[in-house]
């Protein structure tokens, strides 16, 4: 399969990548039916964060259909229209039962202490092969993707695999509540997202 590869900074290529295979009863394989580029991604490109290791295949925003899955994946099945949670989640640790995903404490093979586990990323995160690819491997599956409705499109649904949850919990954060005032410093993607956060909260005037 073809897949966004990174050698190192400022080197990124498209090449062949062997196909991803199932490692655990627990993974599914996505056929990728769009990906984005979000600005971690561009961070590593850059070389202003920490160092992905070379032949990292990048990205973690995606949408796409299961091709197949484990055993243990009892809520979807080949063929279903996904998206791809940016953040991999076990879904049954105590910090998955309160919510709070990104701080998994078995989803990240580095152990409980080391942080989110997401696609794409540096060694710290995993690492696991990321979504700028034509498939990919998703552990954790029946709490990583999230069922597409038919009606809605891979360009509407794939904000909601990361950039715009990033929005809304900025917002979220506000303590917003009906008529209150929000100010947002930024106007790029993500704040875009806080500023219509702000309009689904009610917020009654938005400064940005």
């Amino acid at each position: 399969m073809r897949a966004v590869v990174f050698h190192g900074i400022g080197d990124i290529r498209l090449e062949d990548v062997p196909n991803p295979q199932l490692q655990a009863p627990s993974d599914a394989i996505v056929h990728l039916t769009a990906s984005a580029i979000c600005g971690t991604d561009l961070h590593f490109v850059h070389g202003t964060a920490e160092p992905v290791k070379p032949e990292t295949i990048l990205g973690h925003e995606g949408v796409g259909l299961v091709e197949r899955a484990g055993p243990e994946v009892r809520n979807f099945r080949g063929g279903d229209r996904v998206v791809v949670c940016a953040t991999i989640a076990c879904g049954v640790c105590v910090y998955c039962r309160a919510g709070y995903y990104s701080q998994c404490e078995r989803a990240n093979p580095h152990g409980p202490l080391a942080g989110t586990a997401f696609f794409g990323g540096q060694e710290a995160s995993g690492p696991f092969p990321g979504l700028q690819a034509q498939k990919a491997r998703i552990p954790c599956a029946a709490t990583t993707l999230v069922r597409m409705p038919e009606q809605v499109s891979d360009d509407q649904a794939i904000p909601t695999s990361d950039i715009f949850p990033t929005g809304y919990f900025a917002a979220d954060l506000a303590d917003l509540r009906p008529g209150r005032t929000l100010a947002v410093f930024g106007c790029g993607p993500v704040g875009q997202c806080a500023i219509l956060s702000a309009t689904l909260h009610d917020a009654g005037r938005i400064a940005a």
